[in-house]
C-alpha cells in the first residue's frame, strides 16, 4: 500500500497562494489581457530568501524584456507561425546565458506565447506585458519582504550544540577518573547538527540586503573546529590505560569547561589551569611500565589539543547579535 508523506503547509506556500490570488485579482481589475498570468510570475519568483528573489525578478524582468521585443520583431516580419516561434526559443535561450539571466527562461516563454498568440502586435501589446509584469514581479517582490526570523531557530540550535559539548566534557571527565578503554564515543549528530545549523545562519544572511555576514555562521564555525578537536580528545583518552597522578585534576578542569561551555570569560581562567597542569606534567618523573608510559603520552597530547580548544573559544570571543535598526521584514 502506498504511503502518504506528511506534509505541514509552510510560510512560503501561504505567501505563494496569496500572491497568485492578488496577482489575478490586480491584473484583472486593472483591465489587462492574459492577466492570470500574473499568478505563474508570482509563483516562479517566490523564493526562500529575500536576496535570491530580488536577483531573481531582475533576471525574469530583463529576459522577458528582451524576448518582448524579440518576439514582437520576429513575428512582425516572419509571421505567428509555430516554426518561427521554436527558432525564437531556440536562439534565445543561449542568449539569455550570455545576459546571465537564464533563470527567466521560463517567465519569459510565458510572455511569448502571448506575443504569439495576439492578434495585434502593436504598443498596446507591449505596455500589457510589462504591466503584467510589474504586477506579478512587483507582488512577487512585496511577498518575499515577509521573511519570519530565523533568529529563534538559531537560538535553539545554539542551545543544542552547547548541551551536546557540556555532555561530551562530563563524559570526558567522568573517564578521566575511571579510564576506559573502550570508551566509544559518535559525534556524528552533533557534525550534522551543527552543519544545519550553518545552512541556517547562511538562509538568514541571504534575508537582509545590507548584511553581508552573519555572527552565528561564525559561531558555529567555530564550534565545528572545536568538534574535530574534541574528536581528537576522544581518542586521547581511550588511549589513558592506568591511573595517573594528573588525571585527576584533569578531570576536574574537563568538568570546569563543561560547566562553562558558552562563557569566554573563563576561558584565560581555564588556560591558566591548564598551563599548571602541564607544569606539573613536566616536573613529574617517567613511568617505570611501558603502559603508564603511553598513557602519560596520551595526556601530554590530551592537554594539548585541550588548549587548542580553549584558544579557538578565546579568540571567538563572544557571540555578537546584529541589532537591526529597522522591522526584520524590510531589512
Amino acid at each position: 500500500m502506498m504511503r502518504l508523506n506528511p506534509y505541514r503547509i509552510g510560510f512560503r506556500t501561504i505567501k505563494t497562494a496569496v500572491g497568485m490570488a492578488l496577482g489575478i485579482i490586480i491584473a484583472k481589475l486593472m483591465g489587462l489581457d492574459n492577466f492570470a498570468s500574473s499568478a505563474i510570475l508570482v509563483v516562479l519568483c517566490i523564493k526562500h530568501t529575500k536576496v535570491h528573489s530580488l536577483q531573481a525578478i531582475i533576471s525574469r524582468f530583463v529576459s522577458c524584456i528582451l524576448i518582448l521585443v524579440i518576439g514582437s520583431i520576429a513575428f512582425s516580419y516572419f509571421g505567428q507561425s509555430a516554426i518561427i516561434l521554436g527558432v525564437i526559443v531556440l536562439l534565445f535561450i543561449p542568449l539569455t546565458v550570455v545576459f546571465k539571466v537564464q533563470e527567466g527562461v521560463v517567465t519569459s516563454c510565458v510572455i511569448l506565447l502571448h506575443v504569439f498568440n495576439a492578434k495585434v502586435i502593436d504598443i498596446h501589446l507591449f505596455i500589457n506585458e510589462i504591466l503584467l509584469l510589474i504586477v506579478g514581479l512587483g507582488i512577487a517582490f512585496l511577498m518575499n519582504l515577509i521573511m519570519p526570523s530565523l533568529d529563534f531557530k538559531l537560538k535553539q540550535y545554539k542551545e543544542e550544540i552547547e548541551n551536546q559539548f557540556t555532555k561530551i566534557f562530563e563524559t570526558f571527565s567522568t573517564t578521566c577518573k575511571a579510564p576506559n578503554p573502550s570508551l566509544d564515543m559518535s559525534f556524528n549528530q552533533l557534525q550534522l547538527t551543527i552543519q544545519k545549523a550553518k545552512s541556517i545562519a547562511f538562509r538568514d544572511v541571504k534575508n537582509h540586503f545590507v548584511r553581508n555576514e552573519n555572527s552565528y555562521y561564525h559561531y558555529f564555525d567555530m564550534r565545528e573546529e572545536q568538534l574535530e578537536l574534541l574528536e581528537r580528545m576522544s581518542k586521547m583518552i581511550q588511549n589513558i590505560e592506568t591511573k595517573d597522578t594528573l588525571l585527576t585534576k584533569i578531570s576536574s578542569l574537563f568538568l570546569e569547561v563543561a560547566h562553562n561551555v558558552n562563557s569566554n570569560d573563563y576561558t584565560v581562567l581555564r588556560l591558566h589551569s591548564l598551563y599548571e597542569i602541564k607544569i606539573e606534567l613536566e616536573q613529574l618523573e617517567l613511568p617505570n611500565t611501558h603502559a603508564s608510559f603511553r598513557t602519560r603520552a596520551s595526556i601530554k597530547q590530551l592537554l594539548n589539543e585541550l588548549e587548542e580548544y580553549l584558544e579557538v573559544k578565546s579568540q571567538f570571543g563572544s557571540l555578537k547579535l546584529h541589532k537591526d535598526t529597522k522591522s526584520t521584514i524590510f531589512s
